[in-house]
């Protein structure tokens, strides 16, 4: 499975130069796990950019959510990666499935670089 991070998941929704790759990752039936957090952000970025909470809701039932425990919490701050809030949380959460995760989707350059850091691979759609 591969992580899915919010910066490549709002690009199925907004137009933008890699929309396209994600639509087809998608498409071609990539299983997507993300925490659930994606789903907050997701809506958040649905209501700053006037987009359709529906299109939001859509993409998010093609994707695995996790939930969030004190462990994940924990760990993410035992990780001291560095990143915003949200994104070390998205980091733990996929370093908790790496049984199952494959390689890490995103398009935030410190996340990538954190994720490679920490074993980590990256799917690269180009």
């Amino acid at each position: 499975m591969i992580y899915l991070d919010t910066s490549a998941a709002v690009k199925a929704l907004v137009e933008e130069a890699e929309t396209s790759a994600i639509v087809d990752a998608f498409g071609a039936g990539a299983e997507f796990v993300a925490s659930r957090l994606l789903a907050v952000e997701l809506h958040a970025v649905a209501d700053r950019r006037s987009l359709d909470h529906e299109s939001a809701d859509d993409l998010l039932d093609r994707v695995t959510l996790v939930s969030l425990d004190d462990d994940t919490m924990a760990h993410a701050i035992r990780l001291r990666s560095g990143l915003r809030t949200l994104d070390a949380l998205h980091l733990a959460t996929a370093l908790e499935l790496s049984d199952v995760v494959t390689s890490v989707l995103t398009y935030d350059n410190e996340l990538a670089a954190a994720a490679r850091a920490h074993g980590l691979a990256l799917t690269d759609l180009t």
